[in-house]
């Protein structure tokens, strides 16, 4: 049952999808976990530690590096100006004394906690992870954060506290894409996905793989995920793709882009809603 799940298990997935260099073999092995931890009921645990970038249920941790620096830094008990708290502190900048991690914070964060935590997993589950991950989300005061991540810390070793600290970054850098872990998933995963923008529901409705979703229209109230321009390296190989596509008798249509807030309004009746990025 995935609410029992150790969350070694998924550091272990998480680590081994990184590693690998084959996009089939990172999905086999995505797929494999979930056939053979994780009952359909339950997707929704797993996924949202999977994409937490996705993940709307929990809310906001109020979290960036800077902040997490100084909440990690007390919870560990050090002081301010040790060579470890400097260098959570000052995670961007490289140099002889700052690592080879410089620019990736778990990473330096990691080195910081092999030093102060056992290599032995403390054990701790999914549902427990998930239920303190709520917690940090709904707490106010970075008093309680930091509170929070001393339990976290506690309760995990400093490889599992890497991914953790990555989870509340919402950036796993695991190398494969969100289409690719949505088609895994479900071949409609990505489409209801993209007219919901409801990670759950996705997860609830779609727990059978073999059985299609007839595809969802826009619903008001559920917002709709953007739909954002191709990256390109540089305005050569935009032209390219343009002429591209006119050697091949393809429409074009060129518009200029401004400046703004991207924002949806949701309006049923007197109900409205505003849903930014």
């Amino acid at each position: 049952m995935t609410e029992e799940i150790k969350l070694s298990v998924v550091v272990s997935l998480f680590t081994w999808i990184q590693r690998s260099r084959q996009s089939a073999k990172k999905r086999s092995k995505f797929r494999k976990f979930l056939d053979t931890f994780c009952k359909p009921s339950d997707y929704f645990s797993a996924m949202r530690l999977i994409l937490p970038s996705l993940d709307r249920e929990r809310g906001t941790y109020g979290l960036k590096e800077s902040v997490l620096a100084i909440c990690l830094i007390d919870a560990l008990g050090m002081s301010r100006d040790s060579a470890d708290a400097l260098r959570l502190i000052n995670w961007r900048k490289g140099g002889a004394n700052t690592g080879a991690n410089a620019g990736n914070f778990a990473l330096v964060a990691a080195e910081v906690l092999q030093r102060r935590q056992g290599t032995v997993s403390g054990g701790l589950t999914i549902k427990e992870l998930n239920e303190l991950l709520n917690r940090l989300a709904s707490a106010e005061s970075r008093a309680e954060k930091t509170a929070i991540l001393a339990t976290l810390i506690n309760k995990t070793n400093a490889q599992e506290m890497k991914w953790v600290i990555m989870i509340i970054l919402k950036d796993l850098k695991l190398g494969i894409s969100e289409k690719s872990i949505f088609q895994e998933f479900h071949p409609d995963a990505e489409d209801l996905f993209n007219v919901t923008c409801d990670l759950k529901l996705v997860c609830e409705k779609l727990r059978d793989r073999t059985q299609r979703h007839k595809r969802q229209d826009i619903e008001v109230g559920k917002a709709v995920r953007p739909q954002l321009a191709l990256r390109v390296r540089d305005p050569a190989a935009a032209w390219k793709k343009v002429r591209c596509c006119i050697l091949h008798g393809k429409e074009v249509v060129v518009e200029c882009k401004f400046d703004g807030d991207r924002i949806q309004i949701h309006k049923n009746g007197t109900d409205i809603h505003y849903y930014s990025r």
